[in-house]
């Protein structure tokens, strides 16, 4: 089996997993390719699928679904040879949207078995790899929220957005870099691989996936209306405007937390105690992309 296509049934609003399982199978039939359509049925089991893949030989895996579920497939695929081909069907698609990948089924499923195939760089936080964006902070607390919600989509995102702003107040903590330490009382963190969170919300506009380093951006408490200011800033790519915002690029830095917490990885939350360790990997992953695109 030379290609598999790893469908998350439940990603995005209208959750048509079990068709595009249908669908997939028909374009593998009309190609006439080497390749098998499957369904994630739990967290995780996107992992275990790639994981199996490679055993039996794979020689390209296909992640149909979101951020979620591409973060489930790359991090079993970094520092391999096997290339990773993304059809984007989640609420966000904040990698996809980077490279800009098309969007429509068909268009990404013949782009995910075309023959360009590039190295694109990667990151962990405490070990855990993430390719978009990992976060501490406001967005980890709406990234929580979405998680444990009912509903999917960008207007849900924007509802748990919209009821975190109310109350969640800034924290404070130590950043470690290069022997610099820091003190900073930040409303959010955001350590970004790529440019964007999803729906064209850019959190560091000039992030590249070739450089070798991460771009970090520390948001200081901005107050109600200043957080919706900052929210028009991200998606008019104008966020590094602000005086509550200030980046800088990195290839491994630590964040100290008072507290135990909680951060996310590509929208996946996770806990922590009171580091996080962040690091670079350059040219750690092989992805599929369009003939005339790069990161």
């Amino acid at each position: 089996m030379d290609t598999v296509f790893i469908i998350n049934p439940t990603s995005g609003k209208n959750r048509k997993g079990p068709v595009r399982k249908e669908q997939v199978e028909s374009f593998i039939r009309r190609r006439n390719l080497k390749a098998r359509a499957i369904l994630t049925e739990r967290a995780g089991h996107a992992s275990e699928i790639t994981r199996q893949a490679l055993e039996q030989g794979a020689k390209r895996i296909v992640s149909v679904g979101g951020d979620g579920t591409m973060n489930e497939i790359a991090k079993v695929l970094v520092g391999t040879n096997v290339p990773l081909g993304l059809v984007p069907m989640g609420s966000g698609n904040g990698l996809a949207r980077h490279l800009n990948l098309p969007l429509r089924f068909e268009a990404a499923l013949e782009v995910a078995v075309s023959e360009k195939v590039v190295s694109i760089d990667t990151a962990e936080a405490n070990g855990h790899p993430f390719f978009n964006v990992m976060g501490i902070g406001l967005d980890a607390e709406i990234g929580n929220r979405f998680n444990e919600s009912k509903g999917r989509g960008f207007l849900r995102y924007l509802k748990e957005g919209w009821d975190t702003l109310f109350y969640y107040r800034a924290s404070e903590y130590t950043l470690e870099r290069k022997g610099e330490t820091k003190n900073v009382d930040a409303y959010l963190i955001a350590i970004a691989n790529s440019s964007q969170y999803g729906n064209n919300a850019y959190i560091a506009p000039d992030a590249s996936l070739k450089d070798g380093r991460f771009n970090c951006v520390v948001i200081q408490y901005p107050g109600f209306f200043g957080a919706l200011v900052l929210i028009w800033r991200m998606f008019s790519k104008s966020i590094y405007a602000s005086k509550k915002v200030e980046a800088f690029c990195e290839d491994s830095m630590r964040i100290k937390l008072r507290h135990p917490t909680f951060f996310h990885v590509d929208g996946e939350i996770l806990r922590c105690g009171n580091e996080i360790d962040i690091v670079s990997r350059p040219q750690s992953l092989r992805l599929v992309l369009p003939s005339d695109r790069f990161a």
